[in-house]
């Protein structure tokens, strides 16, 4: 029988704390974030919250946010796009976020203080960004992206994965 603190593959635990300690109690708390070792079929992360693969039509690293991520969960994927951007030397990223509701601040902070460089550094060129219509998570998602103007990275939201794909694409036309 599993532990009763331990579902969806993460588990917490207890133990109790030194003598000295103000604190009892220690929980320790582990999650399987996403797997590790090289891409399968060119798919980089494939979890509930998130598809990302590299896209050899168009020469770009899709990303399809299916769900909410922790930011342990959004920053080991984000962390998998730069390795599939170094794999491919692709220029461009195209990302779909019409299901993120919202992107914390601290998590706004990584990716522009961590994030960002490690794309520019791998040679990211372009990302396009497909939002909702509206909502929440299309104001923060719209505020990361403002995020990439002060670093020389190009930026751009779209209201179809169509129209991003063509733009993020080096391939002419963007087939």
């Amino acid at each position: 029988m599993r532990h009763p603190l331990c579902l969806a593959g993460v588990c917490a635990t207890y133990a109790q704390g030194d003598v000295d300690s103000a604190c009892r109690y220690t929980l320790t708390v582990t999650s399987r974030v996403m797997a590790t070792g090289p891409p399968i079929r060119g798919v980089y992360v494939d979890e509930p919250w998130l598809l990302m693969r590299w896209d050899a039509v168009h020469r770009i690293v899709p990303s399809e946010w299916r769900a909410f991520a922790n930011s342990a969960e959004l920053r080991a994927a984000l962390l998998k796009g730069i390795q599939a951007i170094k794999d491919h030397s692709a220029s461009g990223y195209l990302t779909d976020t019409r299901k993120v509701r919202v992107i914390v601040p601290s998590d706004q902070e990584w990716i522009k203080r961590t994030w960002l460089p490690l794309a520019i550094e791998a040679g990211l060129k372009r990302v396009a960004v497909v939002t909702a219509p509206s909502g929440l998570g299309k104001a923060t998602v719209e505020d990361v992206v403002g995020l990439t103007e002060e670093r020389g990275l190009q930026s751009r939201i779209f209201d179809s994965l169509a129209a991003g794909r063509k733009w993020a694409s080096p391939v002419p036309g963007g087939l």
